[in-house]
């Protein structure tokens, strides 16, 4: 199963090649962003950090963004709006009838997929250095609404008897993306990624139930 979305699909992310010279400023800038946070984190970024790994002049960011917490939580709303974008059509995508094993599976190439789309923006919005303060808020609500999605799809497959119930779901959760961003961030591909660790959690049954019900 290839893909289930790349970045090309998500407008929020990708900048046709007719778009204005501001727009594609405002890109380079979100694309340094997540580079420079992914690196450093939130504290330790600087705009002028961002402006050189963009090729800009400092003062040119302010044309585009008033401070570093508007540029940075522009940046993370972009990377959660995407990552929300791959898990939304990859879960489409899966029969009405399938099981919770077979959803997480796909949730799980899902994310596999996005690291590889997006990489530092999806260090960016799953490090511990995301901001805590009112620049971020929208952000964080992103980010809640993501992992709660997780959360769900982990104990539903738990209740299903898919994975083991002697783990706190946000446990279960939070190995399974730590385990995904980190060997897909290595530069292995997404889909053996995805295969290795749905057989590693035993949910290579689920993806057989899947093929056998078409």
């Amino acid at each position: 199963m290839g893909p289930a979305v790349t970045r090309a699909d998500i407008p929020s992310a990708a900048v046709p090649g007719h778009a204005s010279k501001g727009d594609r400023t405002r890109k380079r800038l979100l694309d340094a962003a997540a580079a420079e946070v992914a690196r450093c984190g939130v504290a330790g970024t600087s705009i002028n950090a961002i402006a050189a790994a963009a090729g800009l002049k400092t003062g040119s960011v302010y044309f585009h963004f008033e401070s570093k917490d508007q540029l940075v939580e522009a940046m993370l709303e972009e990377g959660l709006l995407a990552s929300l974008a791959f898990l939304d059509k990859a879960l489409a995508q899966v029969p009405d009838d399938a099981d919770a094993a077979t959803r997480l599976a796909a949730a799980i190439r899902a994310h596999s997929t996005a690291v590889h789309e997006l990489s530092n923006y999806t260090v960016a919005v799953l490090g511990p250095s995301f901001p805590r303060d009112a620049a971020g808020a929208t952000a964080r609500k992103l980010r809640r609404t993501y992992v709660m999605r997780w959360t769900q799809l982990v104990t539903e497959a738990q209740d299903a008897g898919a994975l083991t119930r002697d783990a706190e779901p946000r446990l279960l959760r939070d190995l399974i993306l730590g385990a995904l961003n980190a060997v897909s961030l290595a530069g292995q591909p997404s889909d053996d990624v995805a295969l290795a660790l749905q057989a590693l959690l035993g949910l290579a049954a689920g993806k057989r139930s899947e093929g056998r019900g078409r």
